[in-house]
């Protein structure tokens, strides 16, 4: 295990539709630029090169599918590369799984992570231009010679539950690529900045380092990138292109191996000393045995098996969520989620 190494997450202009299989060339041109500045592991956004919201098989203008193309790469470069498509479900068809795929250096894919908490039906529709995009059964971590990495896509990391289950599985560094806006929406660059506090607090809450980048679809857009760390962010990016990282294995070791102690109630020796930003000990201080409600049924929980009563039974969930009137509020049935703002 080495004690440091780059990390180089790639936020692209990214193509959406039709045209999508242009991403792959970006897609080349990143590994190229990334691997020239010394990366050791790659990233790109959740359906990133694709295929993802066009066809299938990229519109015959590919010959091989673009995965295959960044396999190639890094046996090439000797790098890791972490990318994203989606793949039809041979078994029901109109039906398909998100995928993140970890390619190791001899190009090998270690690892085809299958989201396991799919978005809901209008939003793959958005997203991906398919409703029935189902859920993956297991969750994922590889052990790599950098670190053991585990694998989240999107608003999964807004589920808890997740990022700490992949850190008792072991994860030291968990990637969670997001897709992104193909147009002018009521969720913009506030819901970015929620998402980097999000990336933060899971660094922080599981003393691992988290990796998020977005597609920058509509251009000028802000986007999320942020390679985030227990004691506050490494590297963060705006817009469109690589932002680079260096991880500290060994910092994340003794985070990891002590606790508020002694030699932390000390005075620093010098300035320069690094200063502690987070709790370090903090994956140890838990009472598993106080935590049954997390997996008690849940009667609002959206049922992502709905398939198996049919595709179309996703839409009695909606409106079983809708009617749910739990004790302490009552859902806006009738009316929007947004409110327009009154005048100054």
């Amino acid at each position: 295990m080495r004690e440091r190494f780059t990390v180089a997450a790639v936020q692209p202009n990214s193509v959406w539709g039709e045209e999508e299989w242009r991403n792959l060339q970006t897609a080349v041109d990143a590994v190229e630029e990334a691997a020239g500045h010394g990366a050791d592991l790659i990233t790109f956004p959740e359906g990133f090169p694709g295929p993802c919201n066009g066809p299938l098989d990229s519109g015959g203008r590919l010959s091989q599918p673009p995965i295959t193309t960044l396999r190639e790469l890094a046996r090439r470069h000797r790098v890791y590369i972490v990318a994203s498509d989606l793949e039809a479900n041979p078994e029901i068809p109109d039906t398909y799984f998100l995928t993140l795929k970890l390619i190791d250096r001899s190009g090998e894919i270690l690892a085809n992570y299958r989201r396991v908490q799919p978005d809901n039906q209008y939003l793959n529709e958005y997203l991906h231009t398919r409703r029935h995009v189902l859920p993956g059964d297991r969750l994922v971590v590889v052990e790599t010679d950098l670190a053991r990495i585990g694998l989240l896509i999107c608003s999964e990391l807004w589920v808890p539950e997740l990022p700490r289950s992949l850190t008792l599985m072991g994860a030291e560094l968990i990637v969670a690529p997001v897709n992104g806006r193909h147009s002018e929406t009521r969720f913009g660059p506030r819901l970015w900045e929620q998402w980097r506090c999000l990336a933060r607090t899971r660094a922080a809450e599981n003393l691992n380092y988290v990796v998020v980048t977005q597609n920058i679809h509509v251009p000028g857009s802000n986007g999320i990138g942020i390679i985030a760390g227990p004691d506050g962010p490494v590297a963060t990016l705006d817009g469109a292109g690589i932002v680079y990282g260096e991880i500290d294995m060994a910092r994340l070791a003794w985070l990891r191996n002590h606790y508020y102690e002694p030699v932390l109630f000390e005075p620093p020796e010098s300035p320069d000393e690094p200063e502690f930003s987070c709790r370090p000990g903090q994956i140890h201080e838990r009472r598993p045995e106080l935590y049954g409600k997390l997996v008690e049924p849940q009667a609002d929980a959206f049922d992502y098996f709905y398939y198996r009563r049919g595709l179309e039974a996703w839409r009695e969930e909606f409106e079983r969520v809708h009617r749910y009137q739990p004790d302490r509020y009552t859902p806006y049935v009738d009316r929007p989620v947004w409110r327009p703002r009154q005048p100054a």
